[in-house]
């Protein structure tokens, strides 16, 4: 009965989430989208999705879906089809590297036939469908008749938007001046999932198995390398996956809602000449958002000295009067050394505690310490893993830091609807023997390191939270 009970309240749950979808939809006169036509980020339909309410819908749809799918199906079927899903990120490197995106798309709404495609990219014929036909199976294409395929929403997104013939020529300009979507996913396509194959090897090894050394990752052991990857993207031989990183850095910032960065701490509230510093604040994009939103106070973009030439690039473009104004201030440093800056208001860290293994994040932490005021704040924006289970121990000591809970019978940390936080999570691991943390694990780290998390903010539309901390 209890079993019944919980596929019945999923499929529920489902209906409910689509009701209330729909209701909007209707009062805003706009239809949802469809899977067969290109995704359009400026269009009405999506600005509605991405409200509160809606995304609180869709995460329980994907949540429910996913529980429904585990209950129903076979669990031997269930643990092969997990086992073997390493083939569509093969499959879509291979649309996204020999070009098929733009040819599919290029060939219109009529689709085109796999041979053809095969005769614009030098391929087999037969190969091309069989990757496209995995693909569509997933919903990324559609097969319109046997061997015949059309782009649709979910291929779009990866289309660099360039002629074939362009692409064809200057191979490694693929990303210059594109949304970059496609560059981050031949990142996670290319060097995470190579690396992502040796995780097990770098989990079991004794001399990897403690490391907290950042050449000592999976993706390491994988390209047969001591170099860290950053230094690696820096060789001569790699400045065509240096150019795809950074365009797929940039891309990031499209998976959370532009505004994010304001949804926590109240960067509004501070008096006036407050000091705000960005630290590896790269170009200063984050900064942007803050310096608009709260026009009294004064900020400081922290980063590598290379880093700080192409910011003053971007700010000369972007807000040069700031720069005139001496609101922002552009500085080389290095967070591992100690902090010149002292009466600083806001310590800002977005993005960098996830680069680092405890021992080094403990150190940029202290470094922070040493410089803070009583009043300083320290605001870390990553993401907040959460537990799979209920948790209670941190959630009812800290503001905020309980989640909305999950409807019955979801997971608590709502499922599906959470796996992009553990695929990072993952990611850093292979990368850099690095890692995403919970929020136990990252108030002990900010304990260890001389400072106290005081109030938590979990931003709708987001995988990132923000911690706020005041010094101990």
């Amino acid at each position: 009965m209890a079993l019944k009970s919980h596929l019945r309240l999923l499929g529920e749950l489902i209906l409910q989430s689509i009701d209330a979808i729909e209701s909007r939809m209707d009062a805003e006169c706009v239809e949802f989208p469809s899977l067969t036509d290109p995704f359009d980020p400026t269009a009405k339909a999506e600005s509605v999705l991405l409200g509160a309410d809606l995304l609180t819908a869709t995460s329980h749809i994907i949540a429910a879906a996913s529980q429904l799918i585990a209950m129903v199906r076979s669990p031997v079927q269930t643990i092969m089809e997990y086992s073997l899903l390493f083939h569509l990120p093969s499959c879509m490197r291979a649309a996204v590297e020999s070009n098929m995106v733009e040819i599919i798309r290029e060939a219109g709404a009529q689709g085109i036939h796999a041979k053809d495609i095969a005769k614009i990219n030098n391929t087999d014929p037969v190969k091309a469908a069989r990757i496209l036909r995995l693909l569509a199976n997933h919903h990324i294409f559609t097969e319109i008749q046997p061997d015949v395929f059309r782009s649709n929403r979910l291929s779009s997104v990866v289309d660099s938007g360039k002629a074939v013939p362009e692409l064809q020529e200057s191979p490694h300009r693929r990303h210059v001046n594109t949304p970059g979507i496609s560059a981050l996913l031949l990142m996670h396509t290319d060097e995470a999932f190579k690396g992502s194959a040796y995780l097990t090897e770098a989990f079991t090894d004794p001399t990897t198995a403690h490391s907290g050394k950042a050449t000592d990752s999976p993706w390491n052991i994988a390209a047969k390398t001591d170099t860290f990857l950053f230094d690696w993207y820096d060789l001569p031989e790699n400045t065509h996956l240096k150019t795809r990183f950074s365009f797929g850095m940039a891309c990031s910032t499209q998976l959370e809602p532009p505004d994010t960065i304001l949804k926590g701490f109240k960067w509004a509230d501070l008096p006036a000449d407050s000091v705000v510093v960005d630290l590896g604040g790269g170009v200063g994009s984050t900064t942007l958002v803050i310096a608009n939103a709260a026009q009294q106070v004064r900020l400081v973009v922290q980063d590598r000295a290379s880093v700080i030439e192409d910011a003053k690039l971007y700010w000369a473009d972007a807000a040069p009067e700031l720069l005139q104004m001496g609101r922002i201030k552009l500085q080389v440093h290095d967070f591992f050394t100690a902090q010149p800056l002292t009466n600083v208001a806001v310590f800002l860290l977005r993005w960098i505690m996830h680069d680092w293994a405890d021992s080094s994040a403990i150190q940029i932490l202290r470094h922070l310490r040493e410089a803070a005021a009583p009043q300083t704040k320290l605001v870390t924006v990553d993401i907040i893993l959460p537990y799979t289970c209920r948790d209670t121990c941190i959630t009812d000591l800290i503001p905020g830091a309980a989640r909305s809970p999950a409807p019955q019978p979801l997971l608590p940390n709502m499922g599906a609807a959470s796996n992009m936080k553990y695929w990072l999570d993952f990611q850093m691991f292979v990368l850099g023997n690095c890692q995403e943390r919970t929020l136990g694990h990252f108030v002990q780290l900010a304990a260890e390191s001389g400072w106290k998390v005081v109030e938590v903010h979990h931003i709708a539309g987001s995988s990132l939270g923000q911690c706020i901390s005041v010094p101990l």
